[in-house]
C-alpha cells in the first residue's frame, strides 16, 4: 500500500485547504486539529493529490466549507441535565429547579412505568419474576411494546399466557396505588442493576461436559450413567455440550455417513438453512450425487423459514447422532486424542 493510498480522501482535501493558506493562519488551525489526524494531514501534504492542486479545486474547497459553516444544523432533545443548565442560566437555581421537580411530576403521572424502558430486559424480568402476575400485567400494559415483547419472551409460556389475558382485562387501580408501585419497582430494579448477573447454570453443564470429553471412555460413562439416574435432564444437557451442531464438520467420512442414512431429506434440508461452510461442506460430501441434488433443490424451495423451524431440524439431525452414539455406532474422537490415518 502506497503512502498516498494510506491517506484518505477527506484528509487530502483538508490538506489541500490548509496549503492554501499562508503560513501563520495554517499552523493556527493544525493546532486545533484532532492529534490523531495530524499526522495523516502532514503525510497527506507531502502526496497531494494532482486533481486538488488547481486553482478550480481550491474555489470549489472554499465553496464546500463555506457551505458547511453557514448551513442550519438540525436539533436534538436535551437530557434532564442540559435542560437543568439552561433553565439555570435563564432563570436561576431555584426555578430551574422547581420546573424540573413538575415536569418529573408530570411525567410520573403520564408514564408511571417509563424507567422499565431504561433497563434491560433481562434486569426487568428478575425483578417482576418475584412480582404478583397482575402486578406484571399492569407494568407491561404501560411500557412501549417493542421492550414488553422482549420481557414477555423471558416468562415460561404458561406465565406469558397468564400475563397477556391480565393485560387484555386490565382494571387499572388508582394512580396512586400506581405510583407508589412504580417507586417500590424502581428501586429495585436500581439495586439489581447494580448487582452482577446470576450464573448460567449452563455454564456449569458445559464445564462438566468439556470435562467429560477429555476424560477416559469408561469414566464418561460412568459419569453419564449417574448423573441420568439422579437427573435425566441435566444427563441430556451435558451430553448436549459434549457433540454439538459444528462438530459435524468433524466426523470423517463413514461415520457422517450413517448418522445421514437415518435422516430424511426435508430435515436435512431445513437443517442447512444457515448453516456454516464447515458443516454443509463435510455433510454435502458424504450424500450420493442424487441425494446432494435433491438436498440442494429442495433447500432452495423452501426458501426463508422461521428459525425456529431450523433449529428444530438440526436437533433432529443431533438425536440421529447421539442414537449412534448410545448405540455404539458412532463414537467421536475425543478432546485431546491424536488421530492417525
Amino acid at each position: 500500500m502506497t503512502e498516498q493510498e494510506r491517506t484518505s480522501p477527506g484528509t487530502h482535501r483538508v490538506a489541500a485547504f490548509l496549503l492554501s493558506l499562508d503560513k501563520e493562519a495554517s499552523a493556527n488551525i493544525m493546532r486545533h486539529l484532532d492529534p490523531k489526524i495530524i499526522s495523516d494531514v502532514a503525510e497527506a501534504m507531502t502526496e497531494l493529490e494532482p486533481d486538488l492542486c488547481t486553482p478550480e479545486a481550491v474555489d470549489a474547497l472554499y465553496e464546500d466549507l463555506a457551505r458547511t459553516v453557514y448551513k442550519r444544523t438540525g436539533v436534538r432533545p436535551q437530557d434532564d441535565f442540559e435542560l437543568h443548565e439552561i433553565l439555570e442560566s435563564t432563570f436561576g437555581k431555584e426555578e430551574a429547579e422547581r420546573v424540573i421537580r413538575s415536569i418529573y411530576e408530570r411525567r410520573r403521572k403520564e408514564q408511571p412505568f417509563g424507567f422499565v424502558e431504561q433497563h434491560q430486559p433481562e434486569v426487568v424480568v428478575r425483578v417482576l419474576a418475584e412480582e404478583s402476575p397482575a402486578v406484571v400485567a399492569l407494568v407491561m400494559a404501560h411500557i412501549a411494546p417493542t421492550v414488553s415483547a422482549e420481557v414477555l419472551a423471558r416468562f415460561s409460556e404458561s406465565e406469558a399466557l397468564d400475563i397477556v389475558k391480565r393485560m387484555a382485562n386490565i382494571n387499572p387501580p388508582g394512580i396512586e396505588t400506581m405510583l407508589a408501585i412504580a417507586d417500590d419497582l424502581q428501586g429495585r430494579l436500581i439495586l439489581e442493576a447494580s448487582m452482577p448477573p446470576p450464573p448460567d447454570p449452563a455454564d456449569s453443564l458445559k464445564s462438566v461436559a468439556e470435562l467429560l470429553n477429555y476424560s477416559a471412555s469408561d469414566v464418561e460413562k460412568a459419569v453419564l450413567e449417574g448423573l441420568e439416574e439422579e437427573d435425566e435432564s441435566m444427563a441430556a444437557q451435558v451430553r448436549e455440550f459434549m457433540f454439538t451442531w459444528e462438530d459435524l464438520a468433524t466426523i470423517e467420512k463413514r461415520a457422517m455417513q450413517k448418522i445421514l442414512a437415518s435422516v430424511d431429506t426435508r430435515t436435512l434440508s431445513l437443517s442447512l438453512k444457515g448453516c456454516s461452510p464447515e458443516v454443509e461442506r463435510n455433510i454435502m460430501a458424504n450424500l450420493s450425487s442424487r441425494v446432494r441434488e435433491m438436498v440442494a433443490d429442495e433447500r432452495e424451495l423452501l426458501g426463508q423459514v422461521p428459525l425456529s423451524e431450523v433449529v428444530q431440524a438440526r436437533n433432529e439431525v443431533m438425536l440421529a447422532v447421539r442414537g449412534l452414539m448410545e448405540s455404539g455406532e458412532f463414537n467421536p474422537a475425543r478432546a485431546g486424542e491424536e488421530l492417525v490415518s
